[in-house]
């Protein structure tokens, strides 16, 4: 399977709100947010979220097949922290090295602009905790109860990624 990934602006928010909203109706328990509420945004908000976060997307025949994003917050105090959010790729593009692609680019972008990179996910998601400890993460801590989905609790493992070892 032949794909891209590149960072996307707001020109090309069609194509973020079409994966995400693919990824939530898809896997409800892996996002904190959902599809309902995300169906009813403007477009506009996806703009937005392009300039807000680093947005990467993974295209095949120019459709959205993955996507991964990179939030830094603009605090003096954790401006040294990106979280890594939204990963997913489509059912049909898994074990294609798409999620794997997705991460190479994300954390080449983290490098350029943090210190360190955490993410969460759901303790039961055996895939997504491979591929993270593959790429370096380790859990710091769980957080019980961090998603309600469908009448039940998702616990969530806390990971890091140092991208600068001899600051730790």
């Amino acid at each position: 399977m032949s794909f891209s990934i590149r960072q996307i602006g707001p020109d090309e928010a069609e194509a973020y709100r079409t994966i995400r909203l693919i990824a939530l109706d898809g896997d409800p328990g892996s996002f904190a947010s959902d599809a309902e509420t995300e169906r009813a945004r403007p477009i506009e908000w996806y703009a937005q979220g392009t300039r807000d976060a680093a947005i990467f997307v993974a295209f095949a025949d120019d459709q959205p097949v993955g996507m991964a994003g990179l939030f830094v917050s603009d605090r003096p105090k954790t401006g040294h922290i990106g979280t890594i959010f939204g990963l997913y790729v489509r059912p049909e593009y898994r074990r294609s090295g798409t999620a794997a692609a997705l991460m190479d680019a994300i954390i080449a972008y983290a490098r350029t602009v943090v210190r360190q990179v955490h993410l969460g996910v759901a303790v039961d998601n055996c895939a997504a905790l491979k591929l993270y400890h593959r790429f370096g993460f380790q859990t710091y801590g769980t957080e019980p109860r961090a998603l309600h989905v469908d009448g039940r609790f998702i616990d969530e493992h806390l990971m890091v990624r140092f991208l600068d070892k001899e600051d730790r």
